[in-house]
Order: structure tokens, then sequence, then C-alpha cells
């Protein structure tokens, strides 16, 4: 399951259509996300920036992820596009 916060989504990626999921479970493996620290909020200097919480459970355990809009690292940007686009298809 993954979910974001800045509204808050949650779904199943098997629930998803394979053009999204197929992307989005590369990319979560790519990123070695449950490997990721659990705060990338990064530079405090950023004080007007978006925080995503980012939790993913799969059937060996959940990592939570924090990261800061502005901080964020190019595939943690590309995660945080790819959560918001499958979260508004949803709606």
């Amino acid at each position: 399951m993954c979910s974001s916060d800045l509204f808050h989504a949650d779904f199943e990626p098997r629930d998803l259509p394979e053009e999204q999921s197929r992307p989005l479970l590369e990319l979560l493996d790519r990123m070695d996300f449950d490997e990721l620290p659990e705060d990338l909020t990064g530079n405090p200097a950023h004080p007007d920036q978006f925080t995503y919480t980012i939790t993913v459970k799969t059937d060996e355990g959940e990592h939570t992820v924090v990261v800061g809009d502005a901080s964020a690292p190019d595939e943690m940007q590309e995660l945080m596009r790819m959560l918001d686009r499958i979260a508004r298809k949803r709606q």
C-alpha cells in the first residue's frame, strides 16, 4: 500500500492499471525505498516547503519517509509526482 499526505490517498498497487502499477513498483525498487532514511526534509532553511509523508507497506513490513518538496532528490520528486497523478485519478 502506498500513501501520500499532501492530501491523503491510500491505494494498493495491485488495484491499479498495469500502466500505473508497473512504473510505480519499478521506481520504488530502483530507489531502494525501504532503505531510505525516515527523514529527508533536508535543509531547515526551506520553511515554506510542502512536506510529504510516504508510507509503503509490503508483506515484509512497512517503511515511512518524510520528505520536503524543495529538498527531495530527483527520484523522490518523480515518486511524489507519480503518487499525485495516481491519487488525482482516483478521486
